[in-house]
């Protein structure tokens, strides 16, 4: 468990730790520098909890991803179950997701679907599978020891609140570069070297409230033309980086080289995106148009396109 400042959903995602009908062999909290009750709150916890509670404070602030990154190093049970500080377990979380680990030996990491519940714990009326459009056919993919990482590199589909995997794979996940988002990032590469197994139950309630650091995001209008171009430039270059570390990770990693193949494509068309922007309106239009089929493999189609071509 990472937490920052969690004070006020901490008490309730502690004690469904605590009933839980499988015990963990120990709870790590990572603190990154808190400034209210959290740490009181841990420490309290740790001392009438029926199993072990290592709680780390952090000399300096490190974000979500180095955060989750030192915790998980920091395990020393055969899987992980990676937890946020804000939601809440069903009781047979562990149990369930444990189940899968000890039944199929092939299967790296599983994860869930969950119940979204709103900052008064009142329960929304999609699940997140449902949100996220993650069907019975895209459950299929990802099953699929073969499709999932495709499919992953398209997009991600797995929360890290909702994951538990294999430790042993902890030495090949770290470091975890900090332009990613820890789950997306560990689960492509677990993806890439065994099965993941998508479990469909609703193991646990999902918070969603506006103190958020990062996760799923409460549903809202936002028309994609009226984003901050500059943000939108900058979080390009994340983009950009993000998968140049990516590539390189599974490189090194040896993976099947079709998936390699696929992240380089992904990054040649983000780089072929910022070089448009160095060329002249008429040029930067055919440049784009060549690379059309791309946009609908990498990006948000003809929008995507729009943009580049009438970038200023």
């Amino acid at each position: 468990m990472c937490t920052y400042n969690g004070s006020r959903f901490l008490p309730a995602q502690l004690q469904s730790i605590a009933g839980q009908t499988m015990l963990p062999c120990e709870l790590v909290v990572c603190d990154d520098g808190s400034s209210d009750s959290t740490s009181e709150i841990v420490k309290s916890f740790g001392e009438v909890a029926a199993f072990p509670v290592r709680f780390i404070r952090n000399e300096r602030t490190l974000g979500s991803t180095e955060n989750f990154a030192k915790a998980i190093c920091l395990c020393r049970g055969d899987a992980i179950a990676l937890c946020d500080q804000d939601d809440i377990w069903r009781k047979d979380k562990l149990e369930r997701m444990a189940e899968v680990l000890e039944s199929e030996p092939d299967v790296g990491g599983v994860f869930s679907d969950a119940l979204l519940v709103d900052q008064n714990s009142k329960t929304l009326p999609e699940s997140m599978w449902e949100q996220r459009q993650f069907d019975a056919r895209l459950q299929a993919v990802i099953n699929d020891r073969q499709a999932a990482p495709l499919q992953l590199l398209e997009k991600n589909v797995v929360t890290g609140a909702t994951f538990m995997f294999r430790s042993h794979f902890v030495s090949r996940v770290t470091p975890i570069p900090p332009e990613w988002v820890h789950d997306a990032w560990i689960a492509l590469l677990i993806a890439t070297q065994t099965k993941l197994r998508a479990l469909p139950a609703q193991l646990m309630s999902y918070r969603l409230h506006g103190a958020q650091q990062i996760g799923i995001k409460a549903a809202s209008w936002h028309h994609p033309f009226h984003e901050e171009r500059k943000k939108t430039l900058a979080f390009h270059d994340t983009l950009i980086q993000r998968w140049r570390s990516m590539t390189e990770r599974l490189v090194a990693l040896g993976v099947d080289p079709m998936v390699i193949g696929q992240a380089q494509e992904r990054l040649k068309f983000l780089e072929t995106r910022t070089a448009l922007r160095q060329q002249d309106p008429w040029s930067r239009f055919v440049s784009a148009t060549v690379t059309l089929p791309e946009y609908f493999k990498f990006s948000k189609g003809l929008l995507s396109f729009y943009r580049d071509v009438t970038r200023s």
